[in-house]
C-alpha cells in the first residue's frame, strides 16, 4: 500500500491532516474505505510513550521522533474521529489491549470478537459529529495530495485544538449512548 492507495481513501473521510498523521489512523481510514469492515481491531498500538521503559513501537522514548506534527496534538481526538467515522460507515473500532491506551476505542477480549453486535445506526451519532465535520470543512486544512505539512504554517494551533475538543465531545456522547459493554452479545 502506498500514498496512491491511502491518500484518496483518507480524503474520502476528510483528509490526511484531519485523520492524524500516523500510520495507525491512516491505515484505519484506508481499511474503512477499501475493505468496508464491520469491525476494525487495533492491537499493539496503544500510542503510550513513557519516558522510560518499553513502548509499543519505538522501544522507549518520544512519540515519532522523526517530526513534530500539528495533526497529532491529541491522539485521543484523532481516535475519537476515526471511531465516529467508522460508526457512520457501519463499523465498530475496538482494541485488544487492556493496557493504558490513548485510543478511545473500547477494549475487548479476543474471544469476544466473534460476538460483537453491529454498530449503532449512524443517525444516532448526534449533532456534535456533524459540527466537527463542518468545522473541518470551514478550516480547509486539506490537501488532495495528502502532503498537509507543506502548508502547515498556515494552520492555527488554537483552531486545531478547538476541533480536537469537538471530536472528543462528540465521542463522549457516542460512548454514553453505546456502552462498551453493550458491544458484546451476552
Amino acid at each position: 500500500m502506498g500514498s496512491l492507495d491511502y491518500v484518496p481513501a483518507n480524503n474520502r473521510f476528510g483528509g490526511v491532516f484531519y485523520a492524524g498523521g500516523t500510520m495507525a489512523f491512516t491505515a484505519g481510514y484506508w481499511a474503512l474505505d477499501a475493505l468496508q469492515p464491520t469491525v476494525l481491531v487495533f492491537v499493539g498500538c496503544d500510542m503510550v510513550y513513557p519516558m522510560s521503559g518499553k513502548t509499543h513501537f519505538y522501544g522507549s522514548g518520544e512519540p515519532d521522533p522523526l517530526r513534530d506534527d500539528l495533526s497529532r496534538r491529541s491522539l485521543e481526538a484523532k481516535s475519537a474521529r476515526l471511531m465516529l467515522h467508522a460508526a457512520e460507515a457501519g463499523c465498530v473500532c475496538v482494541r485488544l489491549s487492556t493496557q493504558e491506551s490513548r485510543l478511545l476505542f473500547p477494549s475487548v477480549a479476543v474471544d469476544d470478537l466473534g460476538r460483537l453486535v453491529p454498530p449503532i445506526e449512524p443517525s444516532t451519532l448526534g449533532p456534535l459529529f456533524e459540527m466537527a465535520k463542518d468545522k473541518e470543512d470551514r478550516l480547509g486544512y486539506r490537501r488532495e495530495s495528502g502532503r498537509y505539512w507543506e502548508i502547515a504554517e498556515e494552520f492555527s494551533t488554537e483552531r486545531v485544538d478547538e476541533l480536537d475538543a469537538l471530536w472528543l465531545q462528540a465521542a463522549r456522547g457516542h460512548v454514553r449512548a453505546r456502552s462498551p459493554i453493550a458491544l458484546v452479545k451476552r
